[in-house]
């Protein structure tokens, strides 16, 4: 028979219940950190502050939805995790490129050998002699990304020009800051500690980053022009967020000079790529949709021309910090045009729209080369865009 007073056994009851319950929680999670640690159903690329990159690593598979792509996609990374061929024994003395970004840069639904890094690739090699060009872009990287990314894999590798296209994975990023801190090792988020360290907590943040992304709508979907109603925000709306944005201008010109330090620091030549859109102006080749009354977000109450404008204003720091850094700036956002053959979205090219960026890409980036890297020139640079 207890002994407790009648008081003291609800309490007693209630201590234990919670104290099954924390046990069970804690045997859940041991459970689960185990299971990730072993199998990653989302295949996660990000752990904390760590990049993890797949190597030989090769799926395929198939469209059936949008005619503007291949039907079959053959996606794969080399021996580095990054698309294009394995570096060469005799890598110091080719002529090495990297092309690093987010998703328009890594091209996922573009079967390999036509995402523009590989196209560009192939464009040099009629003008130079050694070229070898890898697409290290990743989806949904920003410049904090990239920067981990200089670090961790560009900086070992040495290549002697690192191109970025940059620009829409930045837009609204206001959490940047602490992150930013991070590289230097100060004000480190707890959450990025955590998830140096656990499996559950790096996906957990990789999940709420993911969900991040999905409500700024940087995840693919298909855009039907004909089928897109027009819309017309108020003006005041439009300079108000603008206004907003502007407040996340200079941390984002900061992270590209961060970019252009670490590239000299290893010895290599960094390009700045301007990003291009379908929407902002004009009407559309193939539906005759205006591009600048789209609905691009409704939420966020943003038609064609607003986002142009909000994109432009990146896109503006990116020509800014390249003429104050002497860097070479391929405005791809301003010469690419705003064509549905183009773009299978808003943001991601098809076949066609590879072609153009390598294209345009080239004949800035050709004499570029070609002054720089006098001893691998073996042919006059012929302008490739149309």
């Amino acid at each position: 028979m207890s002994t407790d007073p009648p008081a003291a056994r609800p309490r007693r009851h209630l201590l234990g219940t919670a104290g099954l319950a924390l046990f069970g929680l804690v045997l859940a999670l041991g459970i689960l950190e185990g299971f990730l640690r072993v199998y990653d159903p989302f295949g996660q690329r990000v752990w904390g502050d760590r990049i993890l990159l797949p190597t030989h690593f090769r799926t395929e598979f198939y469209n059936r939805d949008n005619p503007r792509l291949d039907r079959k996609v053959v996606f794969s990374k080399n021996a580095i995790g990054f698309r294009g061929p394995d570096p060469p024994a005799d890598f110091g003395r080719r002529l090495t490129l990297v092309a690093v970004g987010g998703s328009t840069t890594e091209c996922l639904y573009l079967t390999d050998g036509k995402d523009w890094p590989a196209v560009l690739a192939e464009r040099l090699s009629a003008s130079f002699s050694g070229v070898w060009v890898d697409n290290a872009g990743l989806d949904g990287h920003s410049t904090y990304g990239h920067a981990l990314l200089l670090r961790q894999y560009i900086d070992p590798l040495r290549p002697k020009v690192v191109l970025f296209l940059v620009g829409i994975n930045d837009v609204g990023r206001t959490a940047m800051r602490a992150q930013d801190l991070a590289l230097a090792g100060e004000g480190v988020p707890w959450t990025v500690r955590l998830a140096r360290h656990s499996a559950v907590a790096a996906t957990a943040l990789n999940l709420q980053r993911n969900w991040q992304a999905r409500k700024a709508l940087l995840p693919y979907r298909e855009i039907d022009l004909a089928a897109t109603p027009a819309f017309r925000p108020g003006r005041k709306h439009h300079e108000e967020v603008l206004a907003e944005h502007r407040q996340h201008l200079p941390a984002y010109a900061e992270r590209l000079r961060e970019l252009v330090r670490l590239c000299r620091a290893m010895g290599a030549e960094p390009v700045l790529l301007t990003q291009p859109a379908l929407y902002g102006y004009g009407r559309d080749d193939l539906t005759g949709a205006d591009l600048g009354l789209v609905e691009v977000d409704r939420e966020g109450l943003l038609n064609g021309r607003a986002a142009w404008a909000l994109l432009e204003m990146y896109n503006d720091v990116t020509r800014t910090v390249g003429a104050q850094q002497g860097v070479l700036v391929v405005d791809v956002a301003r010469e690419m045009p705003k064509s549905s053959r183009l773009f299978y979205d808003y943001l991601h090219f098809t076949n066609a729209g590879a072609e153009e960026v390598a294209a345009l890409t080239f004949d800035s980036l050709c004499p570029y080369l070609a002054g720089r890297f006098p001893q691998h020139a073996t042919h006059p640079c012929v302008k490739a865009a149309s």
